[in-house]
């Protein structure tokens, strides 16, 4: 069988991944390639990384640079613009090209009549604003970062940084657009970084004219540059899903998510470098917990923490069914107090407790007591419906092998390690295993026997398990989802 003889869907997917050049390259090379270049399939997603539907063109101060071409836009959307599903904005510094490319879309919807809305199939917009940092001692000229775009910025000071967020003719264009696209079912809006309250009800005003219906997933992340609680999020009826930053919520947006969302079910509460952390009484939770149970709903909440964030993000109150708690960030290790913390809080609700991302950025030190050894132990013990763990940092061979020995008798079904984060060692000959009709002597033989060698621990984990189990390579790790 040779390449012209895959599979339809195999080759659909390959040709979903390729950019618009490379696929009409691959179109060229046989008749069932070319079939596979009109499928609809392939056409499902859009995404505009300032490179598509550009050209290059040399200016005589500051050389080569990229210029939005209309006529490729054009003539892309009148050919394949009916399939489009998924129209995805990347943060892009050419904000001149982003403009001009929502602009062509724009005018695209309006120059046909309201009935022969073009982009009938678009069900998810994502939209991410490429935030401007300069730092205070920075003696260029700031003048220079931005453009003829910008006529009122919004300038958010922290420290020594100093951000720029949306604003001007870039938001009114992000609003034309967002008024003329309807019946989306997920929309993402993220790091506009608002610093008017004139500004507040920007794009979420458009989305709810015409998606107030259909919308089930939103996602609003660093939506102002201060703290401000979002209530026109808990307007969209029929959400199931919601993804905001700590400083859009307080107790009285909790409780109209609680009251007015009847199909809400997970709520995603997301903290990076340019979120301002905040705190929620205690009580809120305790009047939430008991309107979903006079109702017989139930909350997902997931505390993530993610990109640059340095950290760790302020706790819920104890009756928050928080069931996952997910760094996603190289910047932060592993807490102990942190870990107590969540051990003391949710003892009967964490489900996933996951750091992700292999590359850490910060000091992992080798020493026992200063190790999270102990405290990964504790919440194996502790979180009754524990179900995934991930750790990335240093552990030893004889921890993993008690993480797993206690995991597996309570919920423990999926277990996330770093090879290279493992270090031959057991540092348990002393300690007494004599809790829950532990046998101490067969543990600590059990542990002197597998803890060795790195096949022997792996080995022993599948035993445990019940099925395949290995470490995992730095490439692997970043690979999780949870």
């Amino acid at each position: 069988m040779g390449w012209e003889d895959l599979p339809t869907i195999l080759l659909e997917d390959i040709f979903s991944f390729l950019s618009l050049s490379y696929r009409y390259n691959c179109s060229q090379v046989c008749r069932s390639w070319y079939e596979t270049f009109h499928s609809p399939v392939i056409w499902y997603t859009l995404t505009f990384d300032g490179i598509l539907f550009t050209r290059k063109r040399f200016h005589f101060y500051r050389g080569m640079e990229r210029i939005f071409n209309p006529y490729r836009t054009q003539f892309y959307l009148s050919r394949k613009g009916e399939h489009l599903r998924r129209l995805i904005i990347k943060p892009i510094i050419e904000y001149n090209n982003m403009c001009d490319f929502l602009n062509m879309l724009t005018n695209f919807i309006n120059y046909r009549d309201h009935d022969n809305y073009p982009f009938r199939y678009l069900e998810e917009f994502s939209f991410t604003f490429y935030v401007l940092i300069s730092y205070d001692n920075d003696l260029n000229n700031q003048n220079a970062f931005m453009n003829h775009y910008y006529q009122e910025s919004n300038v958010f000071i922290r420290g020594k940084k100093r951000y720029y967020g949306t604003g001007g003719v870039i938001l009114q264009t992000l609003r034309r657009f967002i008024s003329s696209i309807r019946c989306l079912k997920r929309f993402h809006l993220n790091n506009l970084f608002l610093g008017s309250d004139s500004d507040i009800g920007a794009c979420l005003d458009e989305l709810i004219e015409h998606s107030c219906e259909t919308l089930q997933y939103i996602e609003i992340l660093n939506y102002t540059s201060h703290t401000i609680p979002l209530y026109i999020v808990g307007l969209f009826s029929n959400l199931n899903t919601i993804s905001i930053s700590s400083h859009s919520l307080d107790e009285n947006v909790l409780l109209l998510f609680a009251n007015h969302l009847t199909h809400l079910y997970r709520l995603n509460i997301v903290q990076d470098e340019l979120t301002t952390p905040c705190r929620y009484p205690d009580t809120v939770w305790s009047e939430i917990e008991i309107i979903l149970r006079e109702n017989k709903r139930q909350w997902f909440i997931q505390m993530i923490t993610q990109g640059k964030c340095k950290c760790e993000p302020y706790w819920p109150g104890s009756p928050a069914p928080v069931r996952a708690i997910v760094y996603n960030t190289c910047s932060i290790k592993v807490d102990k107090t942190s870990i107590y913390t969540c051990m003391e809080q949710y003892k009967t609700t964490l489900e996933t407790y996951a750091h992700l991302k292999s590359m850490c950025r910060v000091y992992v030190p080798r020493s026992f007591l200063e190790r999270a050894d102990t405290a990964y132990i504790g919440a194996v013990k502790t979180f009754r419906y524990l179900h995934t763990i991930a750790i990335k940092e240093r552990i030893s061979t004889a921890t993993c092998l008690l993480i797993a020995y206690y995991g597996t008798r309570n919920n423990l079904k999926q277990f996330y390690l770093r090879r290279n984060c493992v270090i031959l060692r057991n540092e348990y000959r002393k300690y007494l295993f004599n809790e829950n009709g532990d046998n101490n002597e067969f543990i600590h033989i059990w542990l002197e026997k597998n803890c060795r060698q790195y096949n022997q621990v792996e080995d022993a984990v599948t035993i445990l398990f019940g099925r395949q189990w290995k470490m995992l390579t730095d490439w692997e790790y970043n690979q999780i989802r949870v």
